[in-house]
């Protein structure tokens, strides 16, 4: 068997435990009924483990190769050398069937198991148990948390009795992320295990400790673990966070996520959650995976021993397996389709054709499709990077890598811990050799825990110095002072204004007009006018290039001009019409969005800029970017029910969202909402509003998690005056409604918040801000019909700028 290929199960596991915890299929569980099952009764609980370690290498029959004492196998007389042949009358003959025969076995049952014994049948009595983990100075409870899709997940969580480390009658809490393999955290019968000790050493010293079995493992619910997604597990680890957050003895302001090698993939995701303090990752990775996998099959083949020659083989190997499955998105069946030479034995959910290191091949392809940079990048709070010297699965590289990033967010946040003589399984060795013949079978690594905690100390020491976000502005007033800037009179809505910076800016009208300024807005000069063209977008990447968007003719009166882009490099001076837009004719612009895509320069994190532009008020509906600076533009398709597009925002260079319509008729309209998770190669609807005559306008995210979309209505009916604003809390999978007013007269246009509780929504006939995430808002005094909202973040704060009838400016100083 290839080395290269076996990279991916020692890479991002744990030890070998010795037990037959459930691991296999079961029914999955709809959302109806799921719900109905949480609100009904708890997560039942299923039996206890056997206590046994099975040989991996048999995989047509169901071999006891261990025994752990004083476990029920133990007690029952099950005995090393054992084949377990049936469980309760049904036939096992591998051990996923023995697995799929416990998962229907409740705790406290008493039934037969037969084995053979050198030859000979012998029949046992077995009582599975309901062993549950106990922890000193802690209260042990089995809790479930509900992930998006409708099932439960098995939860653990302890509690201390003693305040520690509590405040106000809070204590911080730890979440503990493992893992890649779909093996249960809940094993009560064996205290020794990795994850198990550390997350008992957190919750003696003082900690709320939470974790949470995958889907399909133990007593959780849902589809099979091994054919789960990436995205669909780190949901489960949102809920969890959303959980821990939430529990009455935990202070929300101080959660910390620890994250084992495939953890410390999910990490930073959660860490977008400025609610975790900090984040403890241990051998992972921040690269791409397909650069881990070509870079660990040369490292785990020199440690085999291999020639210079013979490594590249395997390089060259895995490089042919990478870009089939990673980027082609097929499976590892094809890859052996495709090369004869490369095929290895399967071995369960080890090495399959459609799964390796138990998991699926859909699981890879969300893998290879994570910017785990761009993860970091817009992360929160502190981060220690943990390296084992003699981890010869991930490397010190990637460690260094994360801490330079988040040290670049937010200085001081990130650094660096390297354990000597440890292994990626948290044990010790004598040599790197010695970690390669036996990851994980050394010496417990006992100071690891320490360490963790006395950084955990060192950040709440420090918790003043690092903000939970960079550069976070402190929460202003919603009464705070709009200034009236002197601009050129214009009877109507004007739609855009944008500031590279807090000195040089533009804006632009439907009178085809651009204007400049140079002092914050103090003062504008017109720089540019051409009659026929309706300036309804503009955006620079510097004080030179920008863009400016046309919303086209056929839908306002007098626009003649039917270029749908132009771009300038003179500061806005001469606009030069851009032609080189694939795909079919774009009509017309409405919003543009500027995201850095991160990418290694010299072996460095750089980033390089990436127009988006959306469009048109009326239909027909169009998606467009361009990595050349608007010099060229590429097309991107959206779905038919996306009518009319206003707005769009992308959170990084893969997850996108746009404001739009389901029909380019706003009389049989809804607003509706599309998000993206590829960069836009395709949109899905995450938000449609049921009522009538209603469209999405504009968007505003000020964290990964928390946006706003105003919503417009049009309806003619006057008791049809509610008027709502959509949000989301979970990063845009979901979208609920609050309430802004009870008045017909009210249409809704631009939308900025400067935190999660702190916006602004302009509308006619005036404009409307909050300080409280929208339960209440005031009116604000940056004039009628504000179409768009810009803040801009320098050291000396943040300057808002508001367009409508006339363009308003508020500044805030840095805290």
């Amino acid at each position: 068997m290839r080395l290269a290929a076996l990279a991916l199960w020692p890479a991002l596991t744990v030890p070998a435990f010795l037990s037959a915890q459930p691991m296999a299929p079961m029914p999955s569980v709809t959302a109806t009924a799921a719900a109905a099952h949480a609100a009904a009764a708890p997560l039942p609980r299923r039996a206890g483990t056997l206590g046994i370690r099975l040989d991996p290498q048999a995989t047509d029959r169901v071999k006891v190769i261990e025994v752990v004492p004083g476990a029920t196998a133990a007690a029952a007389g099950v005995q090393p050398g054992d084949t377990v042949v049936a469980v309760a009358g049904r036939a096992v003959k591998a051990p996923d069937t023995l697995r799929s025969a416990l998962r229907e076995v409740q705790a406290g049952q008493t039934l037969r198991i037969d084995v053979l014994r050198q030859g000979a049948p012998v029949a046992l009595k077995v009582t599975l148990s309901d062993r549950r983990e106990a922890v000193e100075g802690s209260t042990v409870s089995y809790r479930s948390v509900e992930a998006p899709k409708g099932y439960r997940l098995r939860s653990i969580v302890t509690v201390p009795n003693r305040p520690q480390r509590a405040q106000a009658g809070r204590h911080p809490a730890l979440l503990y992320v493992q893992g890649i393999t779909c093996d249960s955290i809940d094993r009560p019968d064996r205290p020794d295990a990795a994850d198990t000790r550390i997350v008992h050493t957190m919750a003696r010293q003082g900690l709320v400790t939470l974790r949470v079995d995958k889907a399909g493992l133990g007593d959780s619910e849902g589809p099979p673990c091994h054919e789960i997604g990436f995205a669909e597990e780190l949901d489960g680890y949102r809920a969890a966070l959303n959980a821990l957050a939430t529990m009455p003895e935990v202070d929300p302001r101080r959660i910390y996520v620890f994250g084992h090698s495939m953890g410390g993939l999910m990490a930073p995701y959660l860490a977008r959650d400025d609610r975790v303090r900090g984040s403890m990752v241990y051998g992972t990775l921040a690269r791409t995976w397909f650069e881990y996998q070509l870079e660990n099959a040369r490292r785990q083949s020199a440690l085999a021993g291999k020639s210079p020659a013979e490594v590249s083989d395997d390089v060259l190997g895995q490089a042919k397996e990478s870009s089939m499955i990673l980027v082609d998105k097929k499976t590892l069946g094809d890859v052996w389709r495709r090369w004869p030479e490369l095929r290895q034995e399967p071995d369960g959910l080890m090495v399959g054709e459609n799964h390796i290191a138990t998991r699926s091949m859909k699981f890879f392809h969300e893998l290879q499709d994570l910017n785990l940079a761009r993860a970091w990048q817009e992360s929160s709070g502190a981060v220690l990077a943990i390296y084992g010297e003699y981890d010869w699965v991930t490397a010190l590289q990637d460690h260094q890598l994360i801490a330079d990033i988040v040290n670049a967010r937010t200085p001081g946040a990130g650094s660096v811990l390297t354990l000597p003589q440890v292994d990626h399984g948290f044990t010790r060795h004598a040599s790197l050799q010695d970690s390669f013949r036996a990851m994980g079978q050394g010496t417990w690594e006992a100071e690891l825990p320490r360490r963790m905690l006395a950084w955990i100390d060192s950040v709440e020491a420090a918790a003043p110095a690092i903000p939970a976000q960079a550069a976070a502005p402190a929460r202003v007033a919603a009464t705070a002072a709009w200034q009236k800037l002197p601009t050129e009179p214009y009877r109507g809505k004007q739609d855009d204004v944008f500031f590279v910076n807090e000195r040089v800016g533009w804006y632009g009208n439907g009178d085809g007009k651009v204007f400049r300024s140079t002092d914050g807005g103090d003062t504008w000069s017109r720089v540019w006018e051409q009659k026929g063209t309706f300036v309804r977008a503009i955006a620079f990447v510097d004080e030179k290039v920008g863009v400016l968007g046309n919303v086209g003719t056929g839908y306002f009166p007098g626009v003649t001009d039917t270029v749908p882009v132009y771009r300038t490099e003179d500061g806005g001076v001469t606009w030069t019409p851009v032609t080189a837009i694939e795909g079919p004719p774009v009509v017309g612009l409405c919003a543009f969005d500027i995201v850095q895509v991160p990418f290694i320069n010299a072996g460095r994190l750089d980033h390089r800029p990436r127009i988006v532009g959306v469009g048109r008020v009326g239909g027909p509906a169009a998606f467009i970017w361009s990595d050349d600076l608007g010099k060229t533009w590429k097309q991107g398709q959206l779905p038919a029910l996306g009518a009319a597009a206003f707005d769009v925002k992308f959170l990084d260079d893969r997850r996108g969202f746009i404001a739009a319509a389901t029909h380019a008729d706003v009389s049989q309209s809804n607003a509706l909402i599309l998000a993206t998770d590829d960069g836009g190669a395709s949109w899905r609807e995450v938000y449609r509003s049921t009522r009538p005559f209603e469209l999405t306008w504009k968007m505003s995210f000020p964290t990964p998690q928390v946006g706003y979309t105003t919503v417009q209505s049009y309806n003619p009916d006057r008791t049809a005056s509610a008027r709502v604003v959509a949000k989301t809390t979970d990063g845009g999978r979901t979208w609920s409604e609050v309430a802004l007013a009870d008045e017909h007269a009210v249409r809704q246009f631009g939308v900025a918040f400067l935190d999660a509780n702190t916006g602004w929504v302009g509308a006619v006939p005036h404009g409307f801000a909050t300080d409280d995430g929208g339960k209440t808002w005031h009116k604000a005094g940056f004039g009628n019909a504000v179409n768009k909202i810009r803040l801009v973040r320098s050291a000396a704060g943040v300057s808002a700028y508001a367009i409508g009838v006339e363009v308003h400016r508020l500044r805030m100083p840095a805290p």
